[in-house]
C-alpha cells in the first residue's frame, strides 16, 4: 500500500470509530456475537412514555356508597385520561362552610361541586365561586333544552353558572291496605281540603291518618306554593307574602285543626321525640306521610322494617285550588366549576356524561335524573329494585310521569331567618300559646326585617 493509500484508510478508519462513538452504541459488555441495539434518546423516551391522566376532584354531599362511588368507578374504568376523584362533604352548615373554604383555598381545590340549596346557589354564584358554563357548553356539544330544559336552568346576568342532576318530588306515601279498608283509591288530583277529609277517614285506634315532619316547614308552606311557584315568600314590594298570601292562613289553620281533631300527631310528642315519617308509615302508625322522594329507600329496608304486610303507594302532594300541579321538590344537586380548576374543559366532559347517564346509578339511592329523555319505567324498576312487594309501581309510575310545575327561588334575602321564624311561630299557634291573626303578624314582621337586614 502506498503513502497515499495509508494516509485514506487512516482517515476512514478515525471517521468510523468517530461514528460509533458520537452514536453512544455500545455492547453493554456484550464482547461477542452482533452487536446491541442502540439505546432510545431522551427524546424518543419522553414521546413513547405514556400521559398522566387529568384528575379531577368532585365534591358532592351524597354518601359514597348511595350511587356516587358506582358513578365514579363507571366513569374512570372507560375514560383512563380523566380520573374523577369523588370527595364526600356533609350537607350541613358546617360541610357547606368546608366547602366554601376549599373553593377559596389554592391548594387541592375542588374542580367539581355540588350545591342543594337556592340560597348557597346564589350565594356561591354573587361570591365569584362559579365558573360560567356557557362557552364550556358550546364546547362540549351538551343540549341544556334537550336534557334538562332552558326554563329550569336560571340565568344571571345572562350566564349559566349550573347544571341541575337531580329531580326531587314532595309527595304524599299512604299504607295502600289502610286505603283500601275504606274504600278509597290512591289520590290521583287533589287538593289540601281533600287530603284532610281523608285524613280524618284513615284514622283509627293505633293509627293516625297523617303524619308531619315538626322538623321541615309547616305544610302551609307547601300549600302556599302550590299558590305561588316562584318566590314564594316574596312579593311585588320586596317584602314577605305572610299577609298577602291567603294559602299560608289556610295551610296553618288546617294543620292546626288535624293536631287539635288528634287526626295527626300532637306536636309536642312529634317535635320531642323527633319522630321521622319513615318509621311512622313503615311501622304502620300513619296512614299517610308528607314526604320526599328520598324515603323510597327506606321502604325498601326488610331489616330496619320486618314484617310488613302493606304496599305504599304515591300522591302528588295535594293542591291550594284544583286544576294546578305544583310540586314543592324540584331539581337538584346543582353541577358547579370551580373558577380556579386547571381543568375545565375536561370537568365539563364529566358533566355532560353525569347528566346523560351516569346519574342513572344515583337512582337505586332514590335520587332521580334530571334528563327529561329518561325513561320512567326505568327509573321506577331501579328505584323498586327487589322490593316490588312493598311498593306499588302504578302510582309510583304515574307520579314520575307527571307534568309538574316545580318551585323556583330566584330571591332569597333573609331567606335562612325567614324558615327559622316560620317554624318557630307555627310551633307557638300549633302549642296554643298564639292565635293564628298574632301568628302571621309575627312572621310578616320577622320576615320583613330578615329582608331588610339583607338588602
Amino acid at each position: 500500500m502506498n503513502k497515499k493509500s495509508s494516509v485514506i484508510a487512516g482517515s476512514l478508519l478515525s471517521v468510523a470509530l468517530l461514528m460509533s462513538a458520537c452514536s453512544g452504541g455500545t455492547n453493554n459488555g456484550n464482547t461477542g456475537g452482533a452487536s446491541a441495539s442502540p439505546s432510545p434518546t431522551k427524546e424518543a423516551t419522553a414521546s413513547e412514555k405514556p400521559a398522566e391522566p387529568v384528575k379531577l376532584r368532585f365534591w358532592g354531599g351524597v354518601p359514597e356508597e348511595s350511587g356516587p362511588q358506582v358513578v365514579i368507578d363507571k366513569w374512570n374504568a372507560a375514560n383512563p385520561g380523566i380520573q374523577v376523584e369523588y370527595i364526600r362533604f356533609v350537607n350541613d352548615e358546617s360541610g357547606n362552610t368546608k366547602l366554601d373554604t376549599a373553593l377559596l383555598s389554592s391548594n387541592d381545590v375542588p374542580d367539581i361541586y355540588m350545591t342543594f340549596s337556592d340560597a348557597n346557589l346564589n350565594r356561591r354564584i354573587t361570591a365569584g365561586m362559579a365558573e360560567p358554563l356557557d362557552e364550556l357548553i358550546a364546547a362540549a356539544g351538551f343540549d341544556v333544552d334537550g336534557v334538562i330544559g332552558n326554563d329550569n336552568i336560571r340565568k344571571v346576568d345572562g350566564n349559566t353558572y349550573y347544571l341541575s342532576s337531580s329531580k326531587s318530588y314532595q309527595m304524599i306515601m299512604l299504607n295502600k291496605k289502610s286505603l283500601e279498608a275504606v274504600g278509597e283509591s290512591v289520590p290521583v288530583e287533589w287538593t289540601w281540603d281533600q287530603f284532610a277529609d281523608l285524613s280524618r277517614k284513615l284514622t283509627k285506634d293505633g293509627q293516625y291518618g297523617a303524619y308531619f315532619n315538626p322538623g321541615w316547614e309547616p305544610i302551609a308552606y307547601d300549600m302556599a306554593m302550590t299558590q305561588q311557584p316562584t318566590d314564594v315568600y316574596y312579593g311585588a314590594d320586596g317584602l314577605s307574602t305572610f299577609q298577602s298570601l291567603p294559602s299560608f292562613k289556610k295551610g296553618l289553620e288546617l294543620q292546626k285543626a288535624l293536631i287539635d281533631e288528634k287526626v295527626t300527631y300532637p306536636f309536642a310528642e312529634a317535635a320531642m321525640n323527633k319522630l321521622q315519617p319513615q318509621d311512622e308509615l313503615l311501622n304502620g302508625k300513619a296512614a299517610m306521610v308528607f314526604t320526599g322522594s328520598y324515603l323510597i329507600r327506606y321502604i325498601k329496608d326488610e331489616q330496619a322494617y320486618p314484617n310488613r304486610d302493606f304496599q305504599v303507594a304515591f300522591a302528588q302532594i295535594p293542591q291550594y285550588e284544583a286544576g294546578t300541579n305544583v310540586n314543592s321538590g324540584g331539581l337538584g344537586d346543582h353541577l358547579m366549576i370551580n373558577p380556579k380548576s386547571e381543568n375545565k374543559e375536561a370537568a365539563m366532559k364529566f358533566i355532560a356524561w353525569y347528566l346523560l347517564e351516569g346519574n342513572m346509578d344515583m337512582v337505586p339511592g332514590g335520587r332521580m335524573p334530571s334528563n327529561k329523555q329518561a325513561d320512567m319505567n326505568e327509573v321506577a324498576s331501579l328505584l323498586i329494585g327487589e322490593s316490588e312487594k312493598y311498593i306499588d309501581r302504578e302510582s309510583l309510575v304515574r307520579l314520575l310521569e307527571s307534568d309538574s310545575t316545580f318551585k323556583k327561588f330566584t330571591k332569597t334575602p333573609g331567606q335562612s331567618e325567614i324558615q327559622k321564624a316560620f317554624k318557630e311561630e307555627a310551633e307557638k299557634l300549633f302549642m296554643n300559646a298564639q292565635s293564628i291573626d298574632d301568628t302571621l303578624a309575627n312572621l310578616k314582621k320577622r320576615a320583613d326585617d330578615a329582608i331588610n337586614a339583607e338588602k
